[in-house]
């Protein structure tokens, strides 16, 4: 239960199924920043006695599990259960979702990836969130489904503003956010050579948190601006939002994505988005909410940051457009939608 979207959307999920009767049993291989939101969402959460995720034992522990419970319907979540709870579904008949959270640029081949494309044809069907990722799979015999990621809108409005206590050196400059995972896809490389553009030009602070692969360039890009104290890395901020809202944009020039949390989390904080023009923002905003730009430019990417820096009456505009859409990805609409598709896979395979 690390601290990324994935995992965060599971705890999402599964605090709200109770209301349409269902009772969410999680088996999970270890902790971190989503751990404590799981715990309180009301599952029931097996925490299975592994010493790694690459533990020999792990098929035999998914496996006691699903014995255990004897579910209805079993949905592996992420790579590592695509294949152990989608084994363990497959020697039990159980119908089985799998998962696919981001979209066909992330899944270069590898056997890694073919064997994710052959436990896929073992599924009772897919769910994606997003259109994107539903295309990777137009040609699986299982049944597809999109359901895109949702949010709790009233917990992120009755979050206050409050970067003062998260980032206490903001210095009172003007915030630019990225937050994310420290990867290639997430276009690191390109976005803080756009950030530099920025920096050399204007007072203002950038704020990166994350944590991922490129951390360690994004850290030696931060410590080579420390004389002008106008650049921060952090690792994972359990108070996003608090800083979220304090910024003037936020930026997302990633490459490619499934359905972007943190997008949807600044369309409704209400801040401006800097996005890039790829078929997944495009899925949740257009000219009239964001500024989209090539994702492979980093001129282009500071200079819309400066548009937003330079006129903030028509960024607040767009992020009100942005803002208003955001309140379709309510937790509740995410899961009436799994319930939906939950009641037509049992109900297909009662009438089998």
């Amino acid at each position: 239960m690390g601290g990324g979207g994935a995992e965060r959307q599971l705890a999402y999920l599964v605090g709200e199924l109770g209301r349409f009767g269902w009772n969410a049993h999680v088996a999970v291989v270890g902790r971190g920043p989503n751990w404590d939101r799981l715990v309180g969402s009301g599952a029931v959460v097996h925490e299975l006695p592994l010493r790694s995720s690459y533990d020999w034992r792990a098929l035999g522990a998914v496996r006691r599990v699903v014995r255990e419970v004897r579910p209805d319907i079993i949905q592996a979540w992420l790579f590592q259960m695509e294949v152990l709870a989608g084994l363990s579904a497959v020697v039990t008949r159980t119908p089985w979702i799998f998962s696919e959270r981001a979209s066909a640029p992330a899944y270069a081949p590898s056997t890694k990836n073919l064997v994710r494309r052959g436990m896929a044809r073992l599924a009772t069907a897919v769910v994606s969130n997003s259109a994107a990722g539903d295309a990777y799979w137009s040609d699986t015999i299982a049944k597809r489904f999109v359901v895109p990621n949702g949010l709790p809108l009233a917990e992120i409005n009755a979050t206050p503003c409050a970067v003062g206590e998260a980032l206490p050196s903001t210095y009172g400059r003007p915030l630019l956010l990225f937050a994310g995972r420290f990867d290639e896809q997430k276009n690191i490389r390109t976005l803080l050579a756009a950030f530099d553009i920025v920096l050399d030009r204007h007072d203002v602070l950038v704020v990166c948190c994350g944590e991922g692969p490129l951390r360690p360039e994004a850290d030696a890009w931060a410590r080579a601006r420390a004389a002008d104290g106008k650049a921060v890395v952090r690792g994972y901020l359990p108070n996003l939002w608090a800083v979220m809202k304090s910024a003037v944009a936020v930026v997302s020039p990633a490459l490619f994505e499934g359905s972007p949390n943190v997008v949807l989390e600044a369309m409704a904080c209400g801040v401006p988005l800097v996005v890039s023009d790829i078929p997944e923002h495009r899925e949740l905003l257009d000219e009239r909410s964001a500024l989209l730009v090539r994702p492979q430019s980093a001129a282009e990417l500071a200079a819309a940051v400066e548009a937003v820096l330079g006129d903030p009456i028509s960024a607040q505009a767009r992020a009100g457009i942005a803002r208003d859409r955001a309140t379709s990805y309510s937790l509740s609409a995410m899961a009436k939608r799994y319930d939906d598709v939950y009641r037509e896979i049992l109900a297909a395979g009662a009438g089998a």
